[in-house]
């Protein structure tokens, strides 16, 4: 009898520790490779090899619920532990009555204008319109929108976007530069696009947050001082620009 309950408290114990390192992380249901790709069911990118090392040290059995951009931080204060990415200035995703946790980053974006090579130094005052992925605010363009008469065209995801600016439909889009680049290289027309030279451009951290556990922050911000070295060869597997004085610009 003694070591039967022994064993069920064992096991008792096993589970419940195995119940406490769970982790479920929210992210956009994108194609936003190559920081992340988690449309259609793909799970890849510079971030999903962070968490699987961030897994590795920590003892993490780590899920992700991938959610369409808007849903995805209304469903922050619910089922989800963390989210990412995020940002303390993206007004529109602050939740009002819950207080949330930042990390440090976990990487820089390059917010840029992607235009064709020829435009590269189109002033504001000649540029027309604008290509948008859905869910996404470009806050420096909304400021100017009073001054510069310019229509913003709202498309489902990064690919349409570049899209409608190769075929000349519109004079540019707001993309993350990594993002940008990547697209173009599949499609054999790296340079075809650039980051123009005077339109609105972006160095921003992406970070995780959590409504719930800001102890989990701590200890993802701890991994991250502790393993410099991976994290660095994971930005250099991905080929990731993080600041503007790394584009080479003619």
């Amino acid at each position: 009898m003694k070591n039967w309950v022994t064993s069920l408290l064992l096991c008792w114990s096993v589970s419940a520790v195995a119940e406490q390192r769970q982790l479920v992380v929210g992210i956009e249901q994108i194609d936003y490779y190559p920081h992340y790709d988690f449309s259609a069911g793909q799970q890849r990118g510079y971030f999903y090899d962070l968490m699987q090392l961030f897994a590795k040290s920590s003892g993490y059995r780590i899920s992700y619920t991938a959610l369409p951009v808007k849903r995805l931080y209304v469903e922050a204060n619910n089922s989800i532990d963390v989210v990412y990415p995020d940002n303390p200035s993206w007004q529109q995703h602050h939740l009002t009555d819950h207080q949330k946790t930042y990390s440090e980053p976990v990487v820089y974006t390059l917010g840029s204008t992607m235009v064709l090579a020829e435009n590269r130094h189109m002033p504001l005052d000649k540029f027309k319109s604008l290509a948008v992925i859905h869910g996404f605010t470009p806050y420096r363009w909304l400021a100017l929108q009073s001054q510069y008469k310019f229509r913003i065209v709202d498309v489902a995801d990064s690919t349409s976007a570049l899209g409608l600016v190769l075929k000349g439909r519109v004079h540019g889009a707001s993309i993350e530069l990594n993002v940008a680049n990547e697209y173009l290289r599949r499609q054999g027309l790296s340079g075809a696009l650039v980051a123009a030279e005077h339109l609105p451009f972006t160095e921003l951290p992406f970070l995780l947050s959590s409504v719930n556990k800001p102890e989990l922050i701590g200890e993802f911000n701890r991994f991250l001082q502790q393993h410099p070295t991976e994290i660095k060869q994971l930005k250099q597997k991905y080929q990731l620009l993080e600041h503007r004085s790394e584009l080479n610009t003619p």
